[in-house]
């Protein structure tokens, strides 16, 4: 299931699954078991939700279950409320297949297809067959124009939604259901493993190993009520960069790369030094450890093949490095963090923002800097909401029905 990983480090990867989750559970953090009735109570209905995406902190790469989206090790991430995602999900028994609608767009080929795989395992999982139909779009929190550039995690945050959808329609917003975390992380993993850690929102964990149950293989969020004023006073300046980069196309080779064992051996150290750095409303140890993983994700992505080898930075993307090693020599407060692509996420204090911005403008005046901050979890919205309303001329044209 995993060769490019040798059996030992799999081994060590299981042990440090489980050091990790026996600190989580000394630390009193709330891990629900799932639910003992796993049948849907409805297979009919609606529902609208809303879901950020998320930025890496400790990243991943590869996957040792396609299907069920299975990482090989933990990662980490923040949401990112410079931009959401809306979902309308409706199951509909009069549909006789189903239909996927993405930024106005209808899906077909390899694009629904994985659609329809995240939709089968939910079905499978609540015993139930009938077909839905997906509408979902990504916005920009300022303007509510559409979200675009590669690497912003907005994979993440329509699985999320898709999930929380699915479970408000097909067990009828019971609290059993709709307020169980891991059933929600669980559903949220099938389309984008990330889609875990939006759900979970904030600051959040996704546990994984190669050998994990998948029923074991779900996100927590880490920020308590004692991290509130910390995670308060960071602001996020996302930069987004467009790319024809597909994510797939990296999982699938990433494990090749020479430098993935070393990768995977480290990580339970970088996450216990991320739960210090959070513990310790630490900043600057938690944007130390994005950049590094920053350069570690990007170093396997080049370094995966021997042909042909990935480099997703486009100049841009370096300029901004650049700049902020520069700026955080001369005293500010500022780390970046790039996903699988070009896109830049900044993190820093709230006073420091609009100092950071004038900057990167002095640097680039055609940058396209969106303002942001940690965001939460996936939520349910109503039909009337101003944010639902935003699906309305799709929703128009394609519920068939």
């Amino acid at each position: 299931m995993f060769k490019n990983v040798p059996k030992s480090i799999a081994n060590q990867l299981k042990n440090d699954h489980n050091e990790i989750l026996n600190y989580l559970i000394k630390r009193n953090y709330n891990i629900h078991s799932l639910p003992t009735n796993r049948k849907a109570i409805s297979k009919e209905g609606e529902a609208y939700t809303l879901a950020y995406p998320i930025q890496g902190v400790l990243k991943y790469h590869g996957l040792v279950s396609k299907e069920h989206r299975i990482s090989y090790f933990p990662s980490v991430s923040f949401n990112n409320n410079a931009g959401f995602t809306v979902t309308y999900l409706k199951f509909d028994k009069q549909l006789k297949e189903d239909i996927a609608i993405l930024n106005g767009e209808k899906l077909s080929n390899n694009n629904l297809k994985r659609i329809v795989i995240s939709l089968d395992l939910i079905r499978e999982y609540s015993k139930i067959k009938v077909k839905a139909l997906l509408i979902s779009s990504n916005f920009l929190n300022s303007s509510h124009k559409l979200l675009t550039g590669k690497g912003l995690g907005t994979s993440a945050s329509g699985s999320a939604a898709l999930a929380l959808a699915a479970i408000s329609v097909l067990y009828n917003n019971e609290s059993e259901y709709i307020e169980n975390n891991r059933l929600i992380s669980l559903f949220s993993r099938y389309l984008a493993g990330s889609g875990t850690r939006s759900a979970a929102g904030g600051f959040a964990l996704w546990l994984s190993h190669p050998t994990i149950d998948p029923f074991d293989c779900f996100a927590i969020r880490l920020d308590r009520e004692e991290h509130k004023k910390f995670v308060n006073k960071i602001s996020l300046i996302t930069i987004p960069i467009n790319s024809d980069l597909k994510t797939e196309q990296v999982h699938k080779i990433a494990p090749k790369s020479p430098f993935f064992p070393s990768w995977l051996k480290e990580r339970k150290r970088k996450v216990f030094d991320f739960f210090y750095a959070l513990d310790n409303c630490d900043l600057n140890k938690i944007g130390e450890l994005a950049e590094y993983d920053t350069m570690c994700l990007h170093l396997i992505t080049m370094t995966a093949q021997q042909k042909q080898n990935i480099i997703a930075w486009k100049p841009d993307t370096l300029a901004i490095m650049l700049r902020v090693q520069e700026l955080r020599a001369s005293g500010y407060n500022v780390y970046f963090s790039i996903d699988t692509g070009p896109s830049v996420v900044l993190l820093t204090y709230k006073n420091e923002k609009n100092s950071l911005i004038n900057n990167l403008k002095d640097l680039n005046p055609n940058f396209d800097i969106i303002e942001g901050q940690i965001g939460g979890a996936s939520k349910l919205i109503h039909a009337n909401s101003p944010n639902a309303q935003l699906l309305k001329e799709d929703i128009n044209k394609f519920n068939i029905s």
